[in-house]
């Protein structure tokens, strides 16, 4: 498959069928990121694999919060009518939980800045498209208590999280969402050549 065909192919499931995620695709999944590009090939990606019914409760219970309507007039699924709360856990079969190690990391040497955040994501996101072309859909978290994930899961103290990658088959009765939308802009006002057009230099 084209990458192009694998890029328009993803888009994100808040729906998912109660069926496992093969082993060989999950293996798959996690061979992408082992792949994807880190600064100086540190490697600080630390992927949590969570596909037990007990892990996956724990998921729920650190991605509960407050009822807000904002959110629900989004995306109606993470509306918790029994409780009265927000729930961002969709039902996936698996999560993974992506951190980096704070101690494997590049760190620039004029700003200081560590790579771990940017390599982390480059990580999920190979992750992710490979996730659509293995035909699973997926939706990005980063929407969840740290501190309660930290204890819950009990993450070693130089884990940094970053966000969780929701991975499944899509529900049967699985429709895109359309209230946030899935036009792209066009690149003209993305992308520039050698020079930040007038009017554009906040970007």
């Amino acid at each position: 498959m084209d990458f192009m065909d694998v890029s328009k192919k993803r888009v994100t499931v808040r729906k998912f069928a109660q069926v496992p995620v093969e082993d060989e695709k999950i293996q798959k999944i996690l061979e992408a990121g082992r792949w994807s590009p880190t600064a100086v090939n540190g490697q600080p990606q630390r992927i949590l694999v969570l596909n037990t019914l007990e892990n996956l409760a724990r998921v729920r219970e650190f991605c509960s919060f407050g009822y807000d309507k904002k959110y629900v007039e989004l995306a109606e699924e993470c509306e918790d009518k029994s409780h009265g709360k927000l729930n961002f856990y969709y039902g996936a079969p698996l999560v993974l939980f992506v951190a980096y190690d704070k101690d494997a990391c590049w760190t620039h040497p004029q700003s200081g800045k560590s790579s771990g955040e940017t390599d982390a994501t480059i990580v999920a996101t190979h992750m992710m498209l490979e996730a659509a072309s293995l035909d699973l859909g997926s939706v990005w978290i980063s929407y969840f208590d740290e501190e309660k994930a930290r204890s819950l899961l009990k993450l070693p103290e130089n884990w940094q999280p970053v966000c969780m990658l929701y991975i499944g088959y899509p529900a049967e009765d699985f429709v895109p969402n359309t209230k946030l939308g899935c036009h792209r802009k066009p690149l003209n006002e993305t992308c520039f050549y050698n020079a930040v057009p007038a009017g554009k230099e906040e970007i």
